[in-house]
């Protein structure tokens, strides 16, 4: 599924860790405000609407930019990034 600027996105922090409640629940919710080239690659630009780590809510991150990378980016180990999926409306 393509994600494209102005859909709503949940952004993971870690690939093996996707639990969207819990311990383990570690991501940014947000929208996409723009495709940037940053740091050798292309990344989402998201305003984070809200933040859960460690299954906690993190109101302080509100309205902060994340800046993960396009799914399918090459990955240091050799694989390809899938860390942001779209929110179905």
């Amino acid at each position: 599924m393509d994600i494209r600027v102005g859909d709503k996105v949940r952004s993971y922090d870690f690939n093996h860790m996707r639990d969207a409640a819990g311990e383990h629940a570690c991501y940014i919710e947000g929208v996409v405000q723009e495709i940037v080239n940053a740091s050798g690659c292309n990344r989402y630009k998201i305003r984070c609407t809200r933040r859960i780590f460690a299954g906690e809510p993190e109101i302080k991150d509100v309205g902060k930019e994340y800046f993960p990378p396009v799914n399918g980016t090459p990955t240091v180990f050799g694989g390809l990034t899938s860390f942001v999926e779209k929110i179905p409306e």
